[in-house]
């Protein structure tokens, strides 16, 4: 379960398709320098009535950066099966935990290491075999491990805000209210690194200060069936304290494939 969203997050090593949504689509000893910024004091209204969806999008990416963290969740059914995934994302640390039916993993970021702990249903489907030892203990993973691209992917915010932006030309909603926030939306194609193929993208970003993203919908007719996935962003510039886990095993003195 590499990080998975309904379209991308962990994928169980299934074919980048859902890899959700990594994918929708599936951390460290942290304290981040800034704290949690007042979003009443830093409010300034804008209705963004004279930019593109591209500028838009340019404007929110840019205040998530500076706001340096944030929350990202998502529950839903894909194919019938349940998913869920909450993502605590900051520019050097992070941790995601992951459901997909009876299967679950957490991944956290920390220093550079990744470090999973799964259950044996997890980590059957991500490596395709399982080792009763390492079942439901935190495994390091280091940089040089074949394993470590894919549970790293969409954990920290520079990588997760990677998969927010829509792709092709891009509208504009009317200003509407999304979680008690006056938002705008940006709507075009599916972000490439959502894993769908088709369908179209929203991205509801707030109008006041700082233009953050507030919620994601994303939607495709997979097998006959329309499926409608949603992320909402929150917490920004919570100053979490992800820490290294303790006590960790080598995924090398595991039998798990390197």
């Amino acid at each position: 379960m590499t990080s998975p969203h309904p379209l991308r997050h962990h994928s169980w090593n299934r074919p980048r398709r859902t890899r959700p949504v990594a994918a929708f689509v599936v951390a460290a000893s942290l304290v981040l320098s800034l704290g949690p910024v007042s979003e009443a004091a830093a409010a300034t209204s804008t209705t963004f009535a004279a930019e593109s969806g591209h500028q838009i999008m340019s404007t929110a990416l840019a205040d998530a950066l500076t706001m340096s963290s944030c929350t990202s969740t998502t529950a839903t059914k894909i194919s019938g099966q349940s998913y869920s995934s909450i993502t605590d994302s900051a520019k050097t640390t992070g941790q995601q935990t992951l459901v997909i039916g009876n299967a679950w993993t957490v991944v956290r970021v920390v220093e550079g290491v990744v470090y999973i702990k799964e259950n044996v249903t997890a980590m059957q489907e991500q490596f395709g075999v399982s080792d009763l030892k390492a079942v439901n203990h935190w495994i390091a993973i280091p940089r040089s491990n074949s394993n470590f691209a894919r549970f790293n992917t969409y954990i920290l915010l520079p990588s997760m805000l990677g998969e927010v932006t829509p792709s092709g030309a891009l509208k504009t909603t009317a200003t509407t209210t999304v979680n008690h926030r006056l938002v705008v939306g940006v709507t075009g194609k599916p972000n490439i690194h959502l894993g769908l193929a088709s369908g179209t993208e929203t991205v509801y970003v707030s109008v006041t200060a700082p233009h953050v993203p507030v919620e994601m919908v994303a939607s495709d007719v997979v097998q006959g069936q329309r499926e409608t996935f949603v992320i909402n962003y929150s917490n920004w510039g919570t100053n979490f304290r992800i820490v290294k886990p303790s006590p960790t095993t080598p995924i090398s003195a595991t039998k798990l494939p390197s």
